[in-house]
This record gives structure tokens, C-alpha cells and sequence, in this order.
């Protein structure tokens, strides 16, 4: 990596001793010993720059160890931050560690949006043992599809959190100071007051609020005209998609992978009119989670089922029987139909 080398070996230890001391706090593990069971564990990550600036996209480096026998699936993005994301696709490569584990140095380009202490992507991954005549090791997601079929307890999900990266903020604003701050208008106008100023700043003044209740009269009309229709026609389209995707027959051809993922894909769309980042920007087990915040444990305890399921499907390999998945089509449709009485 560019940048500062011995700065970013310094960073590298520091926060490598600090991810030691909570797994330490929380699970009793040692920095020290390897468990060869374990699945995936950190070991430290940098940063390159070692302190960049605010909306500077920086390179993250996380190396983590999995151990012998296992196979970690690792994704092109990371999960987001509160002000951080991902900036574009990761790399990685790999590593011989002590007792036969693996070492996986996966590198991500980041983003941050605000300065100061920011919470820095999670990365989450799935891991699974060995087959046959397999060595363990990193896969690409896209591989993850083409697994096998059997999903069950074989299959794990792993969220590693990264920790949190000091932003500073941009050379620019540093340097403008006070400059940045409103003025008195004595200041802006050099004092020199002409006769017509203060008129003319009320007539101003009068028509900007003339202007302004004009727009929020007009907004307000249309909004009350809209709303209910808006809220109603979103749901009627979402229903209308389902049962588009239904008469297909995708599902009763064999077309699974089809069937789920533009059924859930329905669930997506429906769930950004309440949150536009639900739409795109979380995984499918995020969403349950949100959605069940939302709306409770209840009427989301079928539909999480339906969405498992789904995921199994499109990223597993998992194979579902026409009418199993049909009725995770019908949970999809019930729920989002169920919204409008909510």
C-alpha cells in the first residue's frame, strides 16, 4: 500500500492489541493461541492513508484468520458504517497461519462522511467446513451459489465488526476559519446604508413570504390530494407484481432461483417506500431486523422464515418444492397486503 509505512505498521499493532483485549473481555480467547475450531476471527486491520480526510476514499485492510477446515465466502462490499460505506469492489489474498489455519487479508476502499470518531463497515461473510477433497481457504461470494445443496447447520453467518477510525476534517475547511461564518451586514456592505436599503429589504422580505405560502398552500392541496392514493397504489403495485411473478409458473418449472429472488425483490422495493436505504442498502437478514423494529416480532416471524429460505436458495443452492415456495410467496404477499390495515 502507498502512504506512510511505519505509521500504518504502528496503527496495524495498536489496534491489533486493542480487537486482542475485547475478544479477550468477551469470549476469553487469547491473541496468542489459534483454536483450530474457530471459524473467523480478527486479527487486525490498517488504514491507508493513516488519517484521512473527510470524504476521502482511503483503502481498509482487514486480515482475519479462519481455521483449518473451513471455507469463508467474502463479499465485493462491506456492510455501512453510521458514516461510512463502501467506495467500489474488495481484493484479497491469502496466508499460511499457525496450526494450519488460514489468514485472509481482504482489502476494501472506504469512504467517510463525517469527521471525527467513525464507526467503520462491518464485514460479513458466510463459512462452511470442507467438502470432500477441498482445502479450506477464501471464496468470492459469487461462488457461494454453486456451494452444494446442503444448507442447514453447515452454512454460517459471520458479521465481524471493524472498530472505529478517527476522520479529520478537510485541509479547506481548516484553513477557511471564521471565514465560514455569517457576517453582519455592516461587515458585507462596507456601513454604507442608502435610503432605498431598508425598504427594499422589507418589500423583499414580503415577497419572499408571499412566495413561500404560495408553495406550502400548493403542496399542502397536493399532498392532501395524493397522500392516501400514493400509500394505497404502492401496495396495489406491489400486489400486482406478485401475482405477475406467480403466473410465470417459474416455480413450477424448476426456475427457483428466479421465483425467490424477484418475489423478495418485490419485498425490497415495497420496504424502501418506508425507508429508502431498506430498499438497497441491507442485507436480507438487516431488513428482517428493521422490519421487525418497526412493526414487531409477530408479523415478521413468517415472513423472516420466507426470506431465509430465500437466501438459501439464491446463494446456497437449497432446492424448494413448488408448493413450499409458493406458500413463501403467499407469507410475502399476506405481509405486504397486511400493511395497509396497519
Amino acid at each position: 500500500m502507498s502512504g506512510k509505512p511505519a505509521m500504518a505498521q504502528t496503527l496495524f499493532f495498536t489496534l491489533s492489541v486493542g480487537v486482542a483485549f475485547g475478544l479477550v473481555a468477551v469470549g476469553g480467547a487469547r491473541a496468542q493461541s489459534v483454536d483450530p475450531t474457530s471459524e473467523a476471527r480478527v486479527v487486525g486491520f490498517t488504514v491507508d492513508p493513516v488519517r484521512p480526510e473527510f470524504g476521502e476514499v482511503f483503502d481498509l485492510t482487514i486480515t482475519f484468520r479462519i481455521g483449518p477446515g473451513v471455507v469463508a465466502f467474502l463479499p465485493e462490499t462491506l456492510v455501512p458504517g453510521d458514516a461510512a460505506f463502501s467506495a467500489g469492489a474488495g481484493m484479497w489474498s491469502e496466508a499460511a497461519a499457525p496450526v494450519d489455519s488460514v489468514d485472509i487479508r481482504a482489502s476494501y476502499p472506504v469512504m467517510g462522511l463525517m469527521d471525527g470518531q467513525v464507526r467503520l463497515p462491518s464485514l460479513e461473510l458466510w463459512t462452511r467446513p470442507v467438502g470432500s477433497g477441498e482445502s479450506g481457504g477464501a471464496r468470492p461470494a459469487s461462488d457461494f451459489e454453486d456451494a452444494g445443496t446442503a444448507i442447514g447447520s453447515d452454512f454460517r453467518r459471520v458479521v465481524i465488526p471493524i472498530g472505529a477510525l478517527e476522520i479529520v476534517p478537510l485541509v479547506e475547511l481548516d484553513a477557511a476559519g471564521d471565514d465560514l461564518f455569517p457576517r453582519p451586514a455592516a461587515d458585507v456592505l462596507g456601513g454604507q446604508y442608502g435610503i432605498w436599503f431598508l425598504p427594499t429589504l422589507g418589500a423583499t422580505a414580503l415577497a419572499m413570504i408571499l412566495l413561500a405560502w404560495v408553495l406550502v398552500s400548493r403542496r399542502r392541496l397536493a399532498n392532501q390530494a395524493d397522500s392516501e392514493e400514493g400509500e394505497h397504489s404502492a401496495r396495489s403495485l406491489a400486489l400486482l407484481e406478485l401475482d405477475r411473478i406467480r403466473s410465470l409458473g417459474w416455480h413450477t418449472q424448476g426456475l427457483m432461483t428466479e421465483f425467490y429472488d424477484a418475489s423478495t425483490g418485490v419485498l425490497r422495493r415495497f420496504s424502501g417506500q418506508e425507508e429508502a436505504q431498506w430498499g438497497i442498502a441491507l442485507t436480507s437478514s438487516e431488513l428482517i431486523e428493521r422490519l421487525r423494529g418497526r412493526w414487531g416480532s409477530s408479523s415478521v416471524e413468517d415472513l423472516g422464515s420466507a426470506v431465509s429460505v430465500a437466501e438459501w436458495v439464491k446463494f446456497g443452492g437449497h432446492r424448494s418444492e413448488a408448493g413450499l415456495a409458493e406458500s413463501h410467496w403467499t407469507t410475502i404477499r399476506d405481509w405486504i397486503d397486511g400493511r395497509g390495515e396497519s
